[in-house]
């Protein structure tokens, strides 16, 4: 079982996206999304996509056929609809004394850079996801702050409760980072996502 498939399995939502082979195959699906619309390289070589210029956002046919035609010649791309929102951070870790670990924080660059994270042993409750939120020193963001909508939180609270079910059907999960997760005042979505397995 891969991401894809476990992320439906847990019924938690994904950004709408295609995989293209070519640049036709870009700009036709392009075309379904609508602008603005994100592309991705998908290459082992492109783990952390934004610091090798791996992902960009294009914003109308001229800007696509810029940046498929770079991408194309790196591999397949990604095309993905543009979504919205508050980044999240939703996370699964094999730790050595605990186990499975459920991680949650502000998401994108943040997560790296202020290292506000939250934790708890997986599988998590309801009410252990509430509490989570409420350590993170960024939850102001969640509620709305600078004249934005607050999120849905039990949007929010029901992903992170589905994920940390995951070692429970992938007892083979070493790590799992869904980061960006999208949050807005209706819904999440998981926009990027890397899983790795122990090999044994």
């Amino acid at each position: 079982m891969m991401l894809d498939e476990a992320l439906d399995i847990l019924n938690i939502p994904k950004a709408k996206h295609e995989i293209a082979k070519s640049l036709a195959e870009v700009e036709r699906k392009a075309k379904v999304f609508g602008f603005p619309v994100i592309l991705k390289l998908i290459s082992p070589k492109a783990v952390h996509k934004t610091e090798v210029g791996a992902v960009i956002i294009v914003r109308d046919p001229n800007e696509l056929r810029q940046a498929g035609t770079r991408l194309v010649k790196r591999g397949k791309v990604l095309v993905q609809e543009y979504i919205e929102g508050i980044e999240f951070f939703l996370g699964i870790k094999k730790d050595a004394s605990f186990g499975h670990v459920l991680l949650a924080g502000l998401g994108g660059i943040f997560v790296e850079v202020y290292k506000d994270v939250s934790f708890r042993v997986c599988p998590i409750t309801e009410k252990d996801a509430k509490e989570m939120l409420d350590e993170l020193k960024g939850k102001s963001l969640l509620d709305g702050a600078r004249g934005k909508k607050p999120v849905n939180r039990q949007a929010l609270i029901d992903a992170m409760v589905k994920l940390s079910k995951l070692p429970q059907k992938m007892p083979e999960l070493k790590e799992l980072d869904v980061n960006p997760l999208m949050c807005d005042d209706k819904t999440v979505r998981a926009v990027d996502a890397r899983i790795v397995l122990n090999e044994n």
